[in-house]
């Protein structure tokens, strides 16, 4: 249900401003150098996604880059046909041999953590900007409680992660034992990867953004990214084209409440979505047949 008034809302505005969306392409296509140099970082993009997972199961097993990009780009693959990343889970679990898999689960979690930091620290205040923008519409008055109690949210998420990972039971234990040799030494090195995966798609959507020459700072156009990058990761998404619209939906609803016209804006995150997710998900059809889908 989400994803269709995600999508009925992007084809309103592009339907509202057709000539500004074909003004955007139009854009595009005559910069060629910018859009070569936002390609030519998105390997950099999935490479750190590649180190995230080879280091992230280092409490189990050791593994090759090569190996690790089988797990990775099969898992673009299968994530694009399947909702919640499931098929992700899948190729990354299934790129190991056979009595590594159940304990892989609970480092694959911690991977994803990892991910949601820098997602939730820029993400919040980019929400914070959009409320103060948004709801002043309306004359309602907003404080900084907003942020401050999602703040206080994900440490709590936190510290009930850690009491769970405390316990003993038998039938969790697979999965806890792994996460508890993670140090803090490869935690954090596992954040590292993460921030700077979180940079660099950042930078090619920025890149994009700056081809339409918008009239607003690039902290404003980073903050439009940010927000985008926190509700793709919170909406609930059911389409089997990847994240397709919630991305767009939601930087367009960002920059709409700076005035800027969203049709080109849409058409960014659209060229994006070809470069980032698309293209590498066609590339990774090729590593699904070298999972290890025998003795399941």
């Amino acid at each position: 249900m989400v994803t269709i008034l995600v999508l009925l809302f992007l084809y309103e505005k592009i339907s509202e401003d057709k000539s500004g969306f074909a003004s955007a392409f139009q854009l595009f296509s005559n910069n060629l150098f910018i859009l070569l140099l936002v390609i030519f970082l998105m390997p950099f993009n999935w490479y750190m996604e590649v180190l995230k997972w080879k280091y992230s199961i280092e409490p189990i097993t050791h593994i090759s880059v090569s190996k690790a990009a089988t797990g990775v780009l099969a898992g673009i693959a299968l994530g694009f046909v399947t909702p919640h990343a499931v098929g992700d889970y899948f190729a990354k679990v299934f790129s190991l041999t056979h009595h590594n898999r159940k304990k892989a689960l609970g480092l694959i979690l911690v991977g994803r953590m990892m991910q949601m930091l820098p997602t939730a620290i820029f993400g919040l205040i980019a929400f914070y900007i959009y409320s103060r923008k948004s709801i002043a519409q309306f004359d309602i008055p907003i404080s900084l409680s907003y942020p401050i109690l999602s703040i206080l949210g994900l440490l709590l998420a936190i510290l009930l992660l850690v009491l769970f990972m405390k316990r003993n039971h038998p039938k969790i234990q697979d999965y806890v034992q792994p996460v508890r040799k993670m140090g803090l030494k490869l935690v954090g090195l596992l954040a590292g990867f993460s921030v700077l995966r979180y940079l660099i798609f950042s930078a090619q959507f920025l890149l994009l953004l700056s081809i339409l020459g918008l009239k607003i700072s690039i902290f404003m156009q980073f903050m439009g990214v940010a927000f985008m990058f926190l509700a793709k990761s919170i909406l609930p998404t059911f389409n089997f084209l990847s994240d397709l619209g919630i991305r767009e939906f939601s930087v367009a609803l960002f920059f709409e409440t700076l005035g800027i016209d969203v049709a080109p804006i849409i058409a960014s995150g659209l060229i994006l979505w070809l470069i980032n997710i698309a293209l590498p998900a066609f590339i990774g059809l090729f590593f699904i047949p070298k999972l290890k889908l025998k003795n399941a």
